[in-house]
């Protein structure tokens, strides 16, 4: 049974004032726009098939790289209408050569639906045509012009996505004309087929006024993400520097490498960076150029940073750890984790430094080499 989706994305936005002046599902809301938002939280077994209703000249502009960005995703793009109903009947007709089972229809500016509200449409869909989400109002209601009371529970607001067998849509679409429907389920039911409503999701909100922005951004789900980072040096017996561990100078054999080999902080830049789907360290900082050559590490892990913020995320927790059978790393720690808090700008309480021996063995077993290793937890701001 092949199951889709067509997100109408052609709207032009003149409700809402943005400063970019841009429609508003092409804002972009920490390292996604809208849609991509949306895209990025969609459970990926649920479509088969995914159509793009846009004009083109926005596509080229916003989208450009959605396919490739989305790779697991099936999506497909057809140009917008003149209307809602037109854009809406481009993405059935499109969707033809496909012969679909099952479509629903979705508003490209609500992207806060859950992959719960979108299975239990479908699942409607067994025992009705017709499945729409709503919502109840529960302040009071007046008319503006008498300011008569409306009974609040007789308020239904109706949301998307809204889920149809494809041939009573396509149908609806084809006989229906010169008729500009603001939903889908009014075209269905001017064909005599009942909507089965059910309950929505409040968080489910339509961005149309800048408010609303205000609100996605206070509703909007998390993403978290974590990242690993792993950095081992050999010890250099005959060198008379100090061992440099998190910033930390410590009076003990310092370790080969070509900046100051600080290997806590190296796997703390590996762990963000990692974090984010970004290269290792060495990408950024090769090891044969002259410019890193005995530097602090600290420039490492700032521009770690700068790539968190970038990318609109922040830490939410840090474990490192330490392998080594010298120093004791203990009475490093309050210290190590000062610097750490100052670099990246996060609270000393969501750092963790701990260590370990290798138990003898190997090359860190032997009194040979330090290693570190850190995982980050990161979300989304």
């Amino acid at each position: 049974m092949l199951t889709s989706l067509i997100i109408l994305a052609g709207g032009s936005s003149i409700r809402l004032v943005n400063s970019s002046k841009i429609p508003k599902q092409y804002i972009t809301i920490g390292s996604n726009n809208i849609i991509e938002y949306f895209l990025e939280n969609l459970d990926k077994k649920i479509f088969d098939i995914i159509v793009i209703v846009c004009n083109p000249k926005m596509k080229k502009k916003y989208l450009v790289n959605l396919k490739r960005k989305f790779f697991w995703l099936n999506i497909h793009f057809t140009n917008s209408g003149n209307n809602r109903q037109e854009s809406s009947k481009k993405g059935v007709l499109f969707l033809k050569k496909f012969k679909p089972k099952i479509v629903l229809i979705h508003d490209a500016a609500r992207p806060q639906v859950k992959n719960e509200l979108i299975r239990k449409l479908i699942k409607k869909l067994d025992i009705n045509q017709v499945c729409a989400p709503y919502i109840q109002q529960n302040d009071y209601v007046k008319y503006k012009k008498n300011n008569n009371l409306i009974k609040n529970n007789l308020l239904m607001f109706i949301q998307t996505p809204q889920a149809f067998f494809y041939k009573d849509i396509l149908d609806a679409h084809n006989k229906i004309r010169n008729f500009n429907a603001k939903d889908d389920t009014a075209l269905t039911e001017i064909l005599g087929i009942k909507t089965k409503l059910i309950k929505g999701d409040k968080t489910n909100i339509k961005i149309t006024l800048k408010e609303d922005l205000d609100i996605f951004n206070l509703f909007k789900r998390k993403i978290n993400k974590n990242g690993i980072g792993y950095d081992i040096h050999k010890i250099d017996f005959y060198s008379k520097k100090k061992l440099i561990l998190c910033g930390v100078k410590i009076n003990h054999a310092s370790l080969i490498g070509h900046s100051d080999a600080d290997v806590g902080y190296h796997s703390i830049c590996d762990s963000i960076l990692g974090s984010l789907s970004l290269r290792d360290i060495g990408y950024y900082f090769k090891n044969n150029d002259k410019r890193w050559k005995n530097v602090n590490s600290n420039i490492f892990l700032k521009f770690a940073k700068k790539k968190l913020e970038e990318n609109n995320y922040r830490i939410i927790n840090l474990d490192i750890n330490f392998i080594c059978e010298t120093p004791k790393i203990a009475k490093y720690v309050k210290k190590m984790k000062s610097n750490i808090s100052n670099i990246l700008n996060i609270s000393k309480n969501i750092i963790s430094i701990k260590a370990t021996t290798n138990e003898k063995i190997g090359l860190i077993g032997k009194g040979e080499g330090i290693a570190a290793e850190s995982i980050v937890s990161i979300e989304n701001v």
